[in-house]
């Protein structure tokens, strides 16, 4: 991979970095004990995005940089037979967003060349207003991890990631960006710095 190559993955990332994640869970749930866990039946999740649900490459992605995530966090993946502590799960959807941008500017007096100019070469007559506004539109991404106690089946802990996708032309500048967004959510895991 050449040095450009590198650099210009190096901005994607940077400009994605420290992007919000917000958590929320059970507080009553034992998180310390959490050793192993285990995948949801992807079938009982239905996307709200019809685009996310046809993605296998995405879905393949994001399930990988999970199970890394949580290995690297010394948690260990079983089948869900094998009465694991947790169960988990993903959502992900894109949805188009439009940015506008205003920019106003006014100045007091147009510069001149003429007999109408004071000594600082300024015309007597008021200068103009300049109004410019443009719109840019932009994807933005959700993506949602989801831990689920297999006991009662309810949601214990939720992370969520919403971020501006930047243009990715390569299946590794894609994959890059999936690590890096799973890597932020799954940091605020265990909540409360617990350790298991």
């Amino acid at each position: 991979m050449g040095k450009m190559l590198v650099l210009a993955l190096t901005i994607v990332l940077t400009a994605c970095a420290g992007a919000p994640v917000a958590t929320d869970y059970d507080t009553d749930f034992p998180f310390a004990s959490v050793k192993r866990y285990a995948w949801l039946d992807s079938g009982s999740a239905e996307e709200p995005d019809p685009a996310a649900r046809r993605n296998d490459l995405m879905r393949d992605r994001l399930r990988k940089a999970i199970d890394d995530q949580m290995a690297a966090r010394g948690y260990r993946k079983v089948e869900p037979s094998a009465s694991p502590d947790l169960l988990v799960t993903f959502h992900m959807g894109i949805t188009e967003r439009v940015e506008t941008y205003d920019f106003h500017d006014h100045f007091g007096y147009y510069p001149c060349f003429n007999r109408y100019c004071d000594s600082n070469g300024h015309a007597y007559y008021p200068g103009g207003i300049n109004h410019d506004h443009w719109q840019t539109e932009y994807h933005e991404g959700r993506l949602l991890i989801d831990m689920i106690s297999p006991d009662t089946r309810k949601l214990v802990w939720r992370g969520i990631s919403e971020r501006r996708i930047p243009q990715l032309e390569t299946p590794e500048e894609r994959r890059l960006f999936i690590v890096e967004t799973v890597g932020d959510t799954l940091s605020h895991f265990p909540p409360g710095n617990q350790t298991h």
